[in-house]
Parts: structure tokens; C-alpha cells; sequence
């Protein structure tokens, strides 16, 4: 096996595409991304064995207070059930990383640790590949550890991933009771999505906005998110979701004045504290009001949901559902098997501070999906060590300056 630049990305990003182990990631247009967002340089390098290509890595090069590194997001896209393809692949890896004279390399392969049900637990006699892990760290590599989802790594090593392979009719049942009732609700609250473009990013930005307000973080410039949609072209598609305000009123009236809550005053009364809560609405923004809006990307035969915001007025009407039943079917006329939620902390019990968002990612009839994580090849271990704690000391600092600027919402 030999590694060699590979100069043409349709053949570099056709391969990912194909292959078992894609992942948005692992693209060209992953590597043009991160050139805009946090230039990086990138090389596509190909693995061949004589003129075949059988492997590619996306690899980004970057530099932090005089560190050079280098990281390949999600692993170089090989076939890890190869014992001998996996040695020579990450061999010739640790020699490019030696050779380009930078302090580390830094891979987190997308694959699976061992397969769990929803709950986290083992599945006996299940999928298992931790021998891939101590493969890597026979080779020199350092992992982090299976440890908790955010711990500092670079990616989230935990997602919950939507089969979509059966029709969506048999997708759907397998959402649980609140999802179906509330997305049943969608056509008479007059709540629907719609495919948008680039022209939709000021929607995205407000409603991140109000999330940024109320728990404290700096949101992203418009040109981060027209950047994901210039980089991934047609393999980006943007969702929108608005509620009809008028036709929600029209709607509520016509409910009232039928029989269905004739002898339920209880209901009848909760029906008109919802129409007045809705003509509130009217009045503050307008007939129709965007109410959710997300960012997706795709690679082979999997789905991404990367950007997702909603309006915290609007939070009553459920609009990520819309958006993401809307997603789940427009996906899959794209081939799309695996939708991907995109993270979750790994823990599945109540007292887990992120236990909310497990809890709804989960409703769609989820699968949960534990990765192998993190590993380092410090080609100069002591520079690689100082990296850490300045790494550790400037988050710090700048979660500290990030929280007095942009500060939580009492």
C-alpha cells in the first residue's frame, strides 16, 4: 500500500460517497468548509494498492500557539474489518504526520464501539470493535477514552441515528406517542416546512439568536452559514418551518363552534385560551411567521442534521417535528438510509444535566450509536503535551470571556 495525493476531488469524494465508512466529514467539500471556517489547509490523500484506490483521508493541517497538527475528522475512510489495510493505512498515516513535521496527528474514526439498545446498554453478542481501538494503540496512537460525550474532543464520538429504509409509513410507527400527536396537530395548527435556500439564512440567524440569548453563547455569522451551503452545494439543503397564524385562528373558530367540545367545558375552555394565545401571536408578528429553521448536509446513505434552531414563542407547536418528518421523507428521496440527530452526551438517565435532549432525539424511534472517540499520535510528545494545557488554559479563558459578553438570560 502507498499514500499519494489525490488531485481530483470527484474521484476523491465519489469513493466517500460509496464507501461503508462515508461521513460528511471526509469530503473535499469538508475540507473547503474548514479552509473558510478556521483556516485550515487540506490534502486529499488516497491509500492504493498498486493503481487501486481502497482509502482516502481529509486531511486538515492547522496551527495552535506555534503547534502545528494535523487531524483527519472521522478517520481516514478505509475498511477497518481489514486488520492488515487498518496497520498499513494508520502506518503510513504516522509517517506523512513525521514527514509534514507537526507536534500530532488527530483522528476520531466513525466506527462503531459496540452495538447498544436505546437505553445504552450492551447488546449481547452484538457488534463489537474495540480491537480496533488497541490496534491504534499498539501502533503508537493515545486514546482519550470512552468517557463522557463532551470531555473536550473534537467530535461527539455519541449520535442516535432514524432508520429510513422501510416505507415512511413503517418509519412513523416507530415514533413514539407525543411525536405522532404532535405532528398530527401540524395540519390543523397550520404548521408546515418547506424546502429554502440561501436567502433563508437571516431566519436561521434570528432564531439561533434567541437561543444565544437565553443560554449564553456567541451565535454564528452569516457567512459561517452560507460558507456550509457554497462548500456542499446540492449535498446541503436548508428546511424551514412556518406556522400560518391566520389559518390557525380559522381553524381553532371552526373547532369551537362544532360539537367536539359541546360537553367537555374543561377542553373548551383550554381550545379558547389557545385561540387567544394564537390572535397574541397574529398581532406580534404577522400572519405568517417562520418558526424553525436548520441546515442539512448528506454524504452516501447518510443525513446530518447540523444546524437546527427554533422560535421560543412558538415552542407550543412542536415545529422541529414538522421539520424533521419533512426532512426524514425529503432525505430519502436522496437515497438516504441513516438519518443522523447529530450527538447526544451518551447518557441515558434522568439526572444527566443533557437527559432532554436525549429524550426527544430518542422519540423518533432512534438507534443509539456509541464510536471508538479520540486518538493522538504525538509525533513530538513533549510539544504535544504543552499543546494540551494551553489548548485546556485558552478554552478557559475564552468560555470565560464568551460567558461576560454574551451573558445567560435570567
Amino acid at each position: 500500500m502507498i499514500l499519494k495525493e489525490v488531485k481530483d476531488r470527484n474521484i476523491f469524494d465519489q469513493f466517500v460517497m460509496n464507501h461503508p465508512y462515508s461521513h460528511y466529514m471526509k469530503t473535499s467539500m469538508w475540507g473547503m468548509n474548514q479552509a473558510k471556517a478556521n483556516h485550515y489547509s487540506y490534502k486529499m490523500l488516497g491509500f492504493y494498492d498498486g493503481e487501486q484506490l481502497i482509502g482516502t483521508a481529509m486531511v486538515l493541517r492547522g496551527s495552535f500557539m506555534a503547534h502545528p497538527f494535523l487531524y483527519i475528522p472521522k478517520g481516514p475512510c478505509i475498511d477497518y474489518e481489514d486488520k492488515e489495510i487498518l496497520k498499513d493505512a494508520f502506518t503510513l498515516l504516522k509517517d506523512y504526520a513525521e514527514k509534514e513535521k507537526v507536534h500530532f496527528l488527530r483522528v476520531d474514526p466513525n466506527v462503531l464501539r459496540m452495538e447498544k439498545d436505546i437505553m445504552g446498554n450492551v447488546i449481547e453478542g452484538g457488534e463489537n470493535h474495540e480491537e480496533v481501538t488497541e490496534e491504534l494503540k499498539s501502533l503508537g496512537f493515545i486514546h482519550k477514552g470512552y468517557g463522557y460525550a463532551y470531555n473536550g474532543s473534537w467530535t461527539n464520538r455519541y449520535t442516535l441515528t432514524v432508520d429510513l429504509r422501510d416505507d415512511f409509513d413503517i418509519v412513523k410507527k416507530r415514533f413514539a406517542k407525543r411525536r405522532l400527536t404532535s405532528i398530527n396537530r401540524h395540519k390543523t395548527n397550520c404548521v408546515s416546512t418547506h424546502l429554502g435556500s440561501v436567502e433563508d439564512i437571516p431566519s436561521l440567524m434570528e432564531l439561533e439568536k434567541q437561543l444565544a440569548d437565553k443560554d449564553g453563547f456567541k451565535p454564528h455569522s452569516k457567512k459561517f452559514f452560507e460558507d456550509i451551503l457554497s462548500s456542499f452545494g446540492q449535498y446541503a439543503s436548508v428546511y424551514v418551518t412556518e406556522a400560518d397564524l391566520e389559518g390557525m385562528i380559522k381553524g381553532i373558530e371552526t373547532e369551537l363552534s362544532g360539537k367536539k367540545y359541546a360537553k367537555d367545558p374543561e377542553a373548551r375552555n383550554a381550545k379558547i385560551k389557545s385561540l387567544e394565545q394564537t390572535k397574541q401571536l397574529k398581532e406580534e408578528y404577522g400572519e405568517k411567521v417562520v418558526i424553525c429553521c436548520g441546515i442539512f448536509v448528506r454524504a452516501g446513505k447518510t443525513s446530518y442534521d447540523l444546524y437546527a434552531y427554533n422560535h421560543k414563542a412558538f415552542n407550543h407547536l412542536n415545529p422541529v417535528d414538522s421539520m424533521h418528518v419533512f426532512a426524514m421523507q425529503d432525505m430519502k428521496k436522496h437515497g438516504v438510509e441513516t438519518y443522523d440527530l447529530c450527538g447526544f452526551s451518551g447518557v441515558t438517565t434522568k439526572d444527566d444535566p443533557e437527559y432532554g435532549l436525549y429524550d426527544y432525539k430518542k422519540s423518533f424511534g432512534s438507534q443509539y450509536v456509541e464510536q471508538i472517540g479520540e486518538f493522538d499520535y504525538p509525533v513530538k510528545k513533549n510539544a504535544w503535551e504543552r499543546f494540551k494545557l494551553e489548548k485546556r488554559a485558552e478554552v478557559k479563558v475564552r468560555r470565560a470571556i464568551v460567558s461576560r459578553i454574551y451573558k445567560k438570560a435570567k
